[in-house]
């Protein structure tokens, strides 16, 4: 995930131990904290008409929004001459969000050079044309609310403001907007400068939308987010992980939805944070650098989604003695954003001129739902050797060793819906080490052939370790590409053994995005011996299957 400081376990325990003591018991039902749907958003109680594992190929988590008709979207912008600031950008995306939830009219472009916009247009039928402020206050008047509700930017309020604007169609203003938009004819609704995030939640989460919660720093992604969040009702906040506010927390996390998403980012440390939210029962979406995301979940403006794996597992493939077998794959294709902004057509990631050798990359599933024209266009611009897997730790980042049971149970039931139609086998599942209750609970997924787990000092710590339920292999990465020396992973991956039936002749190498990119892996393919061979994390996972004992093996 995002390179943060890592606070010491102990750190990590006493936060945990406090957001769970200071809140109420997480296996406690009421009627927002359960397993069954609401009126927006997710749906995790229905299951397959046949009675199988897991919930039907429709099911999803998120809301799904709605483009015009026409296909027509007006543009506003963060660059050039035209750029509105910050304070304005958080008025633009709260209009783009509201007129989102039945009738999608606005886009914000952010750089000269789109691929979205040109890929909407090529592909999708869409058109774009400019617009002004002005012009979308006036169009917004006319089919919403002449109100607004006042926040102090320079206070922190925003996320308040964002909050309520969802609940009751006013505006959000900033203090040095007032008079101009006082000027366009709007009033003030609320006045929410001096209400705390708390204080916010306490009048009115009731009105809100649990079914989601949008995790957002105020201060420094203003428009990030907002048209979604506000699309969807959902609560805004900002936990800074004093004491005091892990009380707050706590309650946000028990009145949300179990086993439902977090949009945003963590506010303290990943490890810490991203544990807190998994024993309270919710997954994180990792999007804090999101635009547009009321656009992309209009999943329905683009028709089937058509994304499927290039490359299928080849059967002909055999373990042969002699052979070590590895496989590669990128980590952190939970990451939304990226996919959004970078991964899709960077040149260090899926831009980059291919070697002649299988690659895998991770992708969230989830993509399906909120961004399906990118997952559409990944299977567009394929190479032939690409191979996907589903990271990290399926739909949603989460520790499924301290998610609770019941919401594991839901999570893995949705997973199976989100490999299924987008033709994923193998996930990466990202903890603090392995659990055979939670292996056991993935292994139960039809569509899943085994897993490959990420734990420890650069996800290697887990050495290749394997273990197994239901006859499917969970394999540790034994090597990674995190700031790492490729010569050196070379060297040791050409001395390891060649005895099929032993799990030391099998290495899932990790790509870590942020420290080394695809071309270090290219460099490490030309350093490794002929009898070295890269196949794809299924054709891993079979050959695994076909010729180690299934019994759990712990290398140390």
């Amino acid at each position: 995930m995002k390179k943060l400081k890592r606070l010491s376990i102990l750190s990590i325990a006493l936060m945990s131990t406090l957001i769970v003591s200071c809140g109420e018991d997480i296996s406690t039902s009421s009627t927002n904290d359960d397993l069954t749907s609401s009126d927006t958003g997710s749906d995790n109680s229905n299951t397959t008409s046949d009675g199988s594992f897991g919930y039907e190929d429709d099911f999803s988590y998120y809301l799904e929004t709605k483009i015009n008709s026409n296909k027509q979207l007006k543009v506003f912008k963060s660059f050039g001459s035209d750029a509105l600031d910050k304070n304005k950008l958080v008025i633009a995306t709260a209009i783009q969000g509201f007129f989102s939830r039945e009738n999608g009219q606005y886009y914000l472009q952010h750089q000269e050079n789109d691929e979205w916009v040109n890929d909407l247009k090529d592909n999708y039928g869409f058109s774009f044309v400019d617009t002004t402020l002005d012009e979308m206050l006036s169009n917004f008047k006319e089919n919403f609310t002449s109100k607004y509700v006042l926040y102090d930017a320079t206070e922190g309020g925003l996320n308040v403001a964002r909050s309520i604007a969802g609940i009751t169609d006013f505006i959000p203003v900033d203090v040095s907007l007032e008079s101009y938009v006082q000027s366009q004819g709007f009033t003030l609704g609320i006045d929410a400068r001096g209400m705390s995030e708390e204080d916010c939640f306490d009048a009115y989460k009731d009105q809100f939308n649990n079914t989601a919660l949008i995790q957002q720093n105020p201060n420094t992604t203003q428009e990030f987010l907002t048209d979604y969040g506000i699309a969807g009702k959902f609560f805004f906040f900002w936990p800074d992980g004093g004491t005091d506010d892990l009380v707050f927390r706590s309650k946000v996390h028990n009145w949300a939805k179990k086993d439902s998403p977090i949009f945003g980012w963590v506010p303290v440390d990943e490890p810490t944070d991203i544990n807190i939210s998994s024993q309270m029962g919710q997954f994180m979406i990792a999007s804090d650098w999101s635009r547009n995301m009321s656009v992309f979940a209009a999943k329905n403006s683009y028709g089937e989604l058509r994304f499927n794996n290039p490359i299928k597992d080849d059967k002909s493939i055999k373990a042969e003695q002699g052979k070590h077998y590895v496989t590669i794959m990128m980590s952190d294709g939970d990451n939304i954003q990226t996919w959004y902004n970078t991964f899709p057509t960077s040149e260090l990631y899926l831009g980059a001129e291919r070697g002649d050798f299988k690659m895998g990359w991770s992708i969230n599933p989830s993509l399906s739902d909120l961004g399906r024209n990118i997952m559409n266009y990944v299977y567009d611009n394929r190479d032939e050797n690409d191979f996907y897997v589903c990271s990290v730790s399926g739909h949603g980042y989460m520790n499924p060793r301290v998610y609770p049971e019941e919401a594991l149970d839901s999570f893995t039931k949705g997973l199976s819906s989100y490999l299924r139609r987008t033709d994923l086998s193998v996930v990466q599942i990202l903890d603090s080490g392995p659990d055979k209750n939670v292996i056991e609970m993935y292994s139960r997924i039809p569509e899943l052939n085994g897993g490959i787990y990420c734990y420890g000092d650069k996800y290697a710590g887990g050495r290749g370790s394997v273990y197994w339920a239901n006859e499917k292999p969970f394999v540790a990465f034994r090597e990674s590409l995190w700031d790492a020396d490729t010569s050196v992973i070379a060297n040791r991956i050409n001395s390891y053994s060649t005895d099929i039936t032993s799990i030391q002749a099998y290495t899932a190498i990790n790509l870590h995005p942020w420290s080394m990119d695809y071309s270090d892996v290219v460099d490490l393919v030309s350093k490794l011996d002929e009898h070295v061979e890269v196949v794809t994390a299924d054709e891993f996972i079979r050959l695994i299957t076909e010729n180690v004992e299934h019994k759990d093996q712990i290398i140390v």
